[in-house]
């Protein structure tokens, strides 16, 4: 990652005027050694910056201007406390982003009659307490993004939602979208009220079968067919894909008696042996008999 510094000042902004706090980051770590005493800290109106010295931290620095060499700075508090000269080189800036986030986490799950379901759902949330989610978050890169974030959440949510659909059929699964948004809702909420993160909704965007013809079944039947017509258009459409003549008997519900040369490869004298010299041979023996 290539940065360019104004000086001794600590922000998220480059000198192209883009920022390093795009949509999808909630945490930027600034590298340590640009932190020094001299450094001036400008925090933008969407962030807060929390600052770790020696394994603590010691200042959540709000959107505006700080010097560190200001009296009033807690960061020049924490140097005449201990007699510091300057800044520790241990010393870490986090600025966090306290704008509203959306992060969209994807799982499997199966109900009641073991049919398998892919399903989504939608978090949105922000940033309330900056030192509370750096202290309870782990990431070892410049950047923590609500990727990362999803992966906190994915195991309570699949818990939630495999905890409704487990004990529904899947006629009755369209019914529970509430069920799961109010499951979700009250586990994520304590969960991210840990993180220091407030939990804005949930919702459920996505509740399907994994098959994908079971779920062209489900759209014919949502239309107005009943179940085996829906089926019989399924399978005629399959058909179709096949090149299959029996296409349209499925999709009308009539049987299919094709020509017997079709199924069978016979020799067209055996054929014709079978269906029309056959009872010729016969009446010829009959009056054979009869004038005997």
């Amino acid at each position: 990652m290539s940065l360019q510094f104004r000086g001794q000042v600590i922000s998220t902004e480059r000198d192209d005027g883009t920022s390093f706090m795009a949509p999808d980051v909630l945490l930027f770590r600034y590298p340590r050694e640009q932190v020094t005493s001299k450094s001036i800290f400008i925090v933008q109106p969407t962030e807060n910056c929390v600052v770790i010295i020696q394994g603590q931290v010691q200042a959540v620095l709000p959107p505006g201007t700080h010097n560190i060499q200001s009296p009033q700075n807690p960061l020049s508090s924490f140097m005449a406390r201990f007699r510091y000269n300057q800044l520790p080189f241990d010393t870490i800036a986090l600025f966090t982003s306290m704008t509203r986030h959306e992060v969209r986490i994807t799982g499997k799950s199966q109900t009641d009659d073991l049919v398998p379901l892919d399903y989504e759902v939608a978090v949105y949330y922000r940033v309330t307490d900056a030192a509370k989610l750096v202290v309870n978050i782990q990431f070892s890169g410049a950047f923590f993004k609500d990727g990362d974030l999803a992966a906190y959440l994915a195991p309570i949510i699949d818990q939630e939602v495999s905890s409704i659909l487990n004990q529904v059929k899947l006629v009755d699964v369209y019914k529970k979208f509430g069920d799961i948004s109010t499951a979700v809702t009250a586990a994520l909420k304590q969960f991210l009220a840990e993180l220091g993160v407030e939990l804005i909704s949930v919702r459920v965007t996505r509740l399907i079968p994994e098959d994908p013809e079971l779920r062209r079944i489900i759209q014919l039947r949502d239309l107005g067919l009943d179940v085996e017509k829906a089926v019989r258009m399924g399978l005629a459409r399959v058909l179709t894909e096949q090149g299959n003549p029996a296409s349209v008997n499925m999709a009308i519900g009539m049987p299919y008696y094709p020509n017997l040369a079709t199924l069978v490869n016979l020799p067209q004298r055996l054929l014709q042996f079978s269906m029309g010299q056959g009872k010729e041979g016969e009446s010829n023996e009959q009056d054979q008999s009869k004038s005997s």
